[in-house]
C-alpha cells in the first residue's frame, strides 16, 4: 500500500487544530486518522490531538480476525476518544465547549472499514470516478437533506461549518460506520473541510488520477487549497491499494 499525510496550517488560522496519524500496522494493514477540532485558543488543538491519541493507542497494534472486529474496535476506539475529550472539556475552564471532527479507518488489501463524527470527509477514487464514503454531520446537510435548500444554496450558507454531531460536545456520540470493498489501484482520500471547502470535488479527482506520485498528489490537494485561499486547517491522508490480483 502507498501512503501520504500532508497538513498545513493554511493562510487565515494562527494554530493548526487539525490532528492526523498514518501507521502501519504489524498485520499489514494501515491505521489512518484525521481529526479538526474545534472551540477557544488552542481547545481546539486539544481535541483533535486527544482524540487521535487516544483512538491510536487502542487501534495500532490490536490484532483483528474480521471486519466485524474491525468495526466494532472502531466503535469503541471512537467511544473511548468522546469521552476523554468531555471529560477534559468539563473540568478545565479554558477547554470548555472545545470538540473535533474524527474519521478513522483500517485499511488492509480487500477493505476498508472506518469510523466517522463530524465533517471531515473520506472519498474513494474507483476507475477514474470519484466516490464520498462519508456524509456531513452539519446543520446545512440536514436542510439539504430534508429539501429546504439546493445544493448551490448550500454552498455559500452563512451556516455552512455549523457541525451537529462531533466527538467531546456530549456524554455520548454517535458514529457512522462505513464498511467497503476496494480493489488494486483504488485510491482512499481521508481530509479535513480545510480541503473540500476550498478545492471542488472535481478538481480534486484530477488530482488523484493524474500520473504523478502519491507523495505529489498530497502535496498539490494542498497547494490548490492555499492557492484557493487557504480560509482553513488543511490535512489529507492518501492510500492507494497497490495489491496485485
Amino acid at each position: 500500500m502507498e501512503i501520504a499525510h500532508r497538513t498545513n496550517v493554511g493562510l487565515v488560522r494562527d494554530l493548526n487544530e487539525d490532528s492526523a496519524a498514518l501507521v502501519r500496522r504489524e498485520d499489514g494493514s494501515v491505521l489512518a486518522i484525521v481529526a479538526d477540532g474545534m472551540g477557544g485558543h488552542q481547545a481546539g488543538e486539544i481535541a483533535s490531538q486527544t482524540t487521535v491519541k487516544v483512538i491510536e493507542s487502542i487501534l495500532q497494534s490490536k490484532n483483528f480476525h474480521s471486519t466485524e472486529e474491525r468495526t466494532n474496535s472502531i466503535l469503541s476506539a471512537v467511544g473511548k476518544a468522546n469521552a476523554e475529550v468531555f471529560y477534559l472539556s468539563q473540568n478545565n475552564e479554558q477547554y470548555q465547549g472545545m470538540g473535533t471532527t474524527v474519521i478513522a479507518g483500517i485499511m488492509d488489501s480487500c477493505e476498508v472499514v472506518l469510523g466517522h463524527v463530524g465533517d471531515s470527509r473520506a472519498y474513494m477514487l474507483h476507475k477514474g470516478g470519484l466516490y464520498q464514503l462519508t456524509e456531513d454531520h452539519t446543520y446545512v446537510n440536514l436542510l439539504q437533506k430534508y429539501g429546504q435548500i439546493t445544493t448551490e444554496e448550500a454552498k455559500n450558507h452563512p451556516q455552512r461549518n455549523m457541525v451537529v454531531r462531533a466527538i467531546g460536545t456530549a456524554e455520548d456520540v454517535e458514529v457512522d460506520l462505513i464498511h467497503t470493498p476496494w480493489n488494486p489501484d483504488d485510491m482512499l482520500l481521508l481530509c479535513s473541510d480545510g480541503l473540500t471547502d476550498m478545492v471542488a470535488e472535481r478538481e480534486i479527482g484530477l488530482v488523484l488520477s493524474s500520473e504523478i506520485t502519491i507523495e505529489e498528489k498530497a502535496d498539490e490537494l494542498i497547494q490548490q487549497a492555499i492557492q484557493a485561499g487557504g480560509k482553513d486547517n488543511i490535512s489529507v491522508i492518501l492510500l492507494k491499494n497497490t495489491e496485485i490480483l
